[in-house]
């Protein structure tokens, strides 16, 4: 199909679009974090209508394709898709949740689960022409498995640690040169201080997560907690719908690449015996959005 199209994948750690000409990607430009949830609608649809701009370097679109974490409900998709439609007027907008450019992504057609673990966490299926969804409450209220949940982890155990006086902990002592304190008084003020909470507690996750490769005990344990916790997302999409051998792509930043959480996530997927077959290819999510973007010119 020939014409000019951008995918976006807004999500809570960064925002990427892509443009494509036709099916060939042209170019990708990243930006900050776009989830209304936590940045608010006006600063999300700004952030997102910036980094459209910028990686249209002054062409004109026949359709934008957006995937916003956050935008699961309906009223602030609305809000959002209308202000990107006064940014670009003569573009078709297609707006929708992050997991679903996720799952379509990697499965273009067809049932399908997702599972997402970035800076949150969400479970998402579409079977037949029905949705499911386990997860994606945000990090007040949920977001298991998740890069805030286990930073989060990460930090308690500093905090304790820094309070008896101890540093037993590799992964510890990583941490608090990470975040660049040596004290407890110092680690709670570079956390709430903070202008981006959120981010930076779920910016720790990867270092747990390379300890944990390594074996070390105390990032072990926080990563299979980790994976329990996601398990438990796909296990409560599973349950609501009994397909044989239904597709599960794995996406978001701690499950891009196989690593301790991806590989201890399998293992639970197989112990708890849900009838799944997990897909091994990896795609990036604004791919997903592009073929959004597509089928909004093909159905024209």
């Amino acid at each position: 199909m020939h014409g000019v199209f951008v995918g976006v994948d807004a999500g809570g750690s960064r925002t990427i679009a892509a443009l494509a000409r036709g099916t060939e990607v042209v170019r990708t430009i990243t930006a900050r974090a776009a989830n209304p949830n936590l940045i608010g609608i006006d600063a999300a649809a700004g952030t997102i209508g910036r980094c459209v701009t910028l990686v249209l370097d002054g062409e004109s679109p026949s359709a934008i394709g957006i995937g916003v974490a956050g935008a699961g409900d309906e009223s602030v998709a609305a809000q959002l898709r209308a202000s990107l439609c006064r940014c670009f007027p003569t573009a078709r907008i297609a707006l929708c949740q992050d997991a679903r450019i996720a799952l379509r992504a990697a499965l273009p057609e067809g049932d399908g689960l997702v599972l997402i673990a970035g800076t949150g966490s969400i479970a998402y299926a579409e079977i037949g022409a029905q949705s499911f969804r386990a997860g994606g409450y945000g990090y007040l209220l949920g977001d298991k498995g998740s890069g805030y949940a286990i930073g989060a982890a990460a930090l308690r155990h500093l905090l304790a640690e820094m309070e008896i006086g101890s540093a037993k902990s590799a992964m510890l002592a990583e941490l608090a040169g990470h975040l660049g304190v040596n004290d407890r008084s110092r680690a709670l003020a570079r956390i709430y201080q903070s202008s981006t909470p959120v981010a930076d507690i779920a910016a720790c996750a990867p270092l747990v997560l390379r300890h944990a490769e390594g074996g070390e005990e105390l990032s072990t344990g926080i990563v299979q907690q980790a994976a329990e916790g996601l398990c438990e997302l796909i296990a409560r999409v599973k349950i609501r719908n009994p397909k044989c051998a239904l597709p599960v792509v794995f996406s978001g930043g701690l499950l891009r690449e196989r690593n301790a959480l991806t590989q201890r996530l399998e293992r639970c997927v197989a112990d708890a015996s849900l009838d799944l077959r997990i897909l091994t290819a990896r795609v990036e999510p604004y791919i997903g959005a592009l073929s959004e973007a597509r089928r909004l010119m093909a159905a024209s």
